[in-house]
């Protein structure tokens, strides 16, 4: 991790040292959408007039630090919520909350056993087969296809948490979970877990996805809850999809346009959630530079060891190498 304050002194520094001229700085929370007006040859002006200036362009997704990242944990500690409020989820991270919410739900609320008789089954709210669960406008729904035997003739139950739905465990899902510590005695139930794989559920939404703030992210929404830290998952499919469209629009300038543009992509982690602590850090993911003159052919990527040294070797105040 690089200090925020010290990043973009060592980005300017590595860009100098590839030929940059004065440079702008863009600055982006990872959306690409606006940036193709801005790089495109003649976006300074008129259509006569070319706009010369070499680019720096960043995107930066913040999310908080996690002390245990790489663990399952809950709910990812929303630090910005507190400044952004409860409108239009400001990062992947916000946007992504109410879904893990009814993830963990399902997780706790869907158990596997086995009946009276012994038969194997799976008891599930009716909630989560019907999809009518609308908070905050999604609702997981369960693909009970793949978990029950065809045909099953649901039977329904009060419970706490509504009406109650038991089929007939499938017996390719229990082969898949023949080596999982699970309890197959009469009566005992246990939660379904982390064996609810994103290919068993999906969501659905009341919102079109073309209006959604990350679309992008919406659209692997399952298998964002079911990672270890979704919150990260989250931020780097927006981060990508964002990065791709700056390299596209780099290419498209073509070989005639003689500026150098460069896009570094990353996280910026805000430690704010730890008591004592308010200082940022950048952590770079990859970068994309295209030389003055050149066509597609010549974007040059720099994955993350490769940047993160070529960073490293500028320091913030000096004009040479460290």
């Amino acid at each position: 991790m690089i200090p925020a304050y010290d990043f973009l002194p060592r980005l300017k520094k590595l860009c100098f040292s590839l030929g940059f001229n004065d440079p702008v700085v863009i600055k982006s929370g990872g959306a690409a959408r606006n940036m193709a007006g801005r790089l495109a040859p003649g976006s300074g002006g008129s259509q006569d007039e070319k706009d010369e200036h070499d680019y720096i362009v960043i995107l930066a997704a913040m999310i908080p630090y996690e002390q245990n990242w790489g663990a399952y944990i809950g709910l990812p500690g929303q630090q910005s919520r507190l400044s952004f409020g409860t409108g239009i989820p400001a990062t992947p991270a916000d946007f992504i909350a109410p879904y893990i919410r009814q993830y963990r739900f399902a997780q706790e609320h869907i158990r596997l056993g086995c009946d009276s008789t012994g038969k194997p089954v799976i008891t599930l709210p009716e909630v989560l087969v019907s999809g009518k669960d609308t908070t905050a406008g999604v609702g997981l729904q369960v693909n009970v296809a793949m978990i029950a035997e065809p045909g099953e003739t649901s039977q329904l139950a009060s419970s706490t948490a509504g009406a109650l739905v038991t089929l007939t465990l499938a017996a390719h899902f229990r082969q898949t979970l023949a080596d999982k510590t699970l309890s197959w005695q009469p009566g005992i139930f246990s939660p379904i877990g982390e064996h609810l794989s994103p290919e068993l559920f999906t969501f659905t939404d009341s919102w079109q996805t073309d209006s959604l703030p990350f679309p992008e992210v919406a659209a692997m929404m399952p298998w964002i809850v079911a990672h270890k830290t979704p919150h990260l998952a989250a931020t780097l499919i927006h981060l990508q999809t964002g990065f791709s469209g700056v390299c596209e629009t780099f290419a498209a300038t073509g070989p005639e346009d003689l500026r150098n543009l460069i896009c570094v992509t990353g996280l910026e982690i805000d430690m704010q959630g730890f008591r004592g602590r308010k200082e940022r850090y950048f952590v770079p993911w990859q970068a994309c530079w295209k030389r003055h003159g050149y066509c597609y052919g010549n974007i040059y990527p720099l994955l993350q060891d490769d940047l993160f040294v070529a960073l490293m070797n500028f320091n913030r105040m000096g004009s040479g190498a460290e």
